[in-house]
């Protein structure tokens, strides 16, 4: 059985530990799904960055103390029982890598973002869209944050050792998978394709499409890419 190696996001682990901290339905399904049921078709490895441990720990806390002030949490915070239950799991999955291995951020990963960033940066990802009979209504768009994008970055780099077809990160960020959808469209300008193709070559990358990882976005990805890109679970 092929070995699948899989990255998780920090909101895929809160939602599987904590089910309260996201109003997502479909992501608590999936993310438990794939962290606490097998696959029949892959051996699945499931890698998280060591930021992203630090960020879920960080949710548990959100949902905990901050009903007294955040509108996020008001009507779905952690109870005393909820809040130690996930951390005490989530604790347990993440030692000594029993299930989720623990993969450390180096210098290969920070060059990487150098890949990223620039999409992120350059480009208008969501776009304002005018609805049948109703006017255009402008909205600020809110670029990827670092974290984000590190995620990317670390995943290019652990593609290159783990191979193509064994490797896929796991989000529910819509905005992350269409930011790395875009670095892959033949659609980009030339100056930063340029740019893109000079940072691959000093890391002695081959630029391309097939330079970013496949992301799966739990939320969103329907069902045959989702069966596709992670074969083997019960979705």
């Amino acid at each position: 059985m092929a070995q699948k190696h899989i990255l998780i996001d920090a909101c895929v682990a809160a939602a599987a530990f904590a089910p309260r901290t996201t109003r997502s339905a479909h992501l608590v399904r999936r993310a438990r799904i794939l962290l606490q049921s097998p696959s029949t078709e892959c051996q699945p490895q499931f890698l998280i960055p060591n930021f992203c441990i630090g960020e879920t720990f960080a949710v548990f806390e959100k949902y905990r103390w901050g009903a007294s002030w955040n509108d996020h949490v008001k009507k779905s915070h952690l109870t005393p029982g909820q809040f130690s239950a996930a951390r005490l799991s989530f604790h347990h999955a993440i030692h000594n890598g029993a299930t989720l291995l623990q993969v450390e951020l180096n210098r290969y990963h920070v060059l990487c973002l150098d890949l990223i960033s620039p999409i992120n940066a350059a480009y208008r990802i969501k776009r304002n869209r005018k609805s049948k009979n109703k006017p255009l209504k402008k909205k600020s768009v809110t670029p990827a944050r670092t974290y984000d994008l590190l995620l990317v970055s670390m995943g290019i780099w652990l593609q290159r050792q783990l191979g193509h077809e064994n490797f896929v990160i796991a989000t529910g960020d819509a905005r992350l998978a269409s930011v790395v959808k875009r670095a892959q469209s033949a659609n980009l300008g030339r100056p930063i394709r340029q740019h893109l193709r000079d940072v691959a070559a000093s890391l002695g990358l081959m630029y391309g499409p097939d330079i970013y990882p496949q992301v799966v976005d739990l939320v969103h990805t329907r069902m045959k890419a989702l069966k596709s890109a992670l074969p083997g679970w019960a979705w």
